[in-house]
């Protein structure tokens, strides 16, 4: 290996450690955000809960009380769900407040189903005048999701606020309530615990860039060292 060959090879190497050293910054600047907002999160998950019946609006990531009708004509089918290892489906319902125009979507629960499509909503349907409480989450806004109709009935496979606000006669909320009072019971779908608010994989991720760097300097001095010998 010429002198030449030999530093374009170090400048290879030093350049792929610089890029991997980057990528696991990258990755441990992305944990340190998910960490401050999973923070800031559970901070609002501890607050008092918002009373819907007092005019306010549904906050994100905070309890919400609401009182109402569930609207289960317009119910949402969400498909392709799983529970504790069994497939099945979610249901989410328009929950019309009184003197208001605008409703809150509530997520029901889990309903199994072994093709994770299949169901008949309306033996999950429960009290339709009730109290509720749970968390208020977002919904997922113009991610480009459409319902699909088998056998008469429609399944989504997302929540889209977008979607979702030209197909009801009437405004909904941005946020929808994962419902965790009153508990599931009887025919009534199996409720849900709110997401988990973890690191997520960004340190792994790092590690790995980090050993990718590693990797790039001691196996390139190595394999110089290596070519010097043989020479």
């Amino acid at each position: 290996m010429t002198s030449r060959a030999r530093l374009s090879f170090v400048a290879f190497a030093v350049a792929a450690a610089a890029v991997c050293v980057r990528l696991g910054i990258w990755q441990l600047d992305r944990r340190n955000e998910r960490l401050a907002r999973n923070s800031a999160e559970l901070t609002e998950r501890d607050k008092p809960p918002v009373d819907l019946s007092a005019d306010a609006r549904p906050v994100p990531h905070r309890r919400i009380r609401a009182s109402g009708i569930y609207d289960f004509e317009r119910e949402v089918v969400l498909r392709g769900r799983a529970f504790e290892g069994v497939p099945g489906v979610e249901l989410v319902t328009p929950l019309r407040l009184p003197g208001r125009d605008t409703a809150v979507l509530v997520h029901r629960g889990f309903v199994a189903s072994p093709d994770a499509a299949t169901i008949d909503p309306s033996v999950h349907r429960e009290a339709p005048d009730v109290q509720i409480e749970g968390l208020s989450l977002p919904i997922p806004a113009g991610s480009g999701n459409a319902p699909i109709s088998a056998n008469g009935r429609e399944t989504w496979r997302r929540l889209d606020l977008a979607a979702l606000r030209s197909r009801l006669p009437y405004p909904v909320y941005e946020t929808y309530i994962l419902v965790e009072l009153p508990a599931g019971g009887g025919g009534a779908p199996r409720r849900i615990p709110p997401p988990s608010l973890d690191e997520g994989p960004h340190l792994n991720y790092a590690i790995q860039w980090f050993a990718f760097a590693t990797i790039a300097l001691i196996g390139s001095g190595a394999f110089l060292v290596t070519r010097r010998k043989v020479q």
